[in-house]
């Protein structure tokens, strides 16, 4: 039996981007955390586990270690802890993800920002640490047409989704 690997096989850019990142980084510190594990791969993961690469569960985890933001991307605040706890910190976020952080970080305090994905996924609580007004998650349609609406109905309203939402 002839198996061929497709074209396009393998991880997105954002993800191998991440890997590749944090593999200089790994190189570069010999010992280097990530916050939570980088991707969703125990193969990976383990793998770099060997390079000295760790999970850090908290910020706190990596106090005075380099630190890369996983692909997943994090808010506002545990950047700014970071930054103040670590001595290097690198943003291995996924650029699509990061475009999203920059649109809900823009709107207006007095906006609602509507996320459609998981409300338990890193990149969703990533993205809700960005937004600065009102935030609703919403992990399917059901749940969105149940939504009675923001507590202000004349505020402007926004949309984003997860990068990798997928509606079922």
């Amino acid at each position: 039996m002839l198996i061929e690997t497709a074209d396009k096989s393998g991880f997105c850019f954002g993800v191998q981007r991440a890997i590749d990142l944090t593999g200089q980084a790994a190189d570069k510190y010999g010992e280097v955390f990530t916050l939570g594990p980088l991707i969703h791969n125990t193969i990976v993961t383990d793998s770099l586990e060997k390079r000295g690469v760790h999970i850090a569960a908290d910020v706190q985890d990596a106090q005075g270690k380099p630190l890369v933001i996983r692909s997943h991307g994090v808010g506002r605040d545990t950047e700014e802890r970071a930054q103040a706890v670590c001595s290097v910190l690198l943003d291995a976020t996924c650029p699509f993800v990061k475009r999203i952080h920059k649109i809900v970080s823009e709107q207006p305090a007095d906006s609602t920002v509507i996320i459609l994905g998981d409300g338990g996924h890193p990149e969703v609580q990533g993205i809700v640490g960005h937004t600065r007004g009102e935030v609703f998650v919403f992990a399917d349609l059901a749940e969105l047409k149940a939504w009675k609406g923001p507590s202000d109905p004349q505020k402007p309203l926004f949309a984003v989704a997860q990068t990798t939402f997928q509606v079922t």
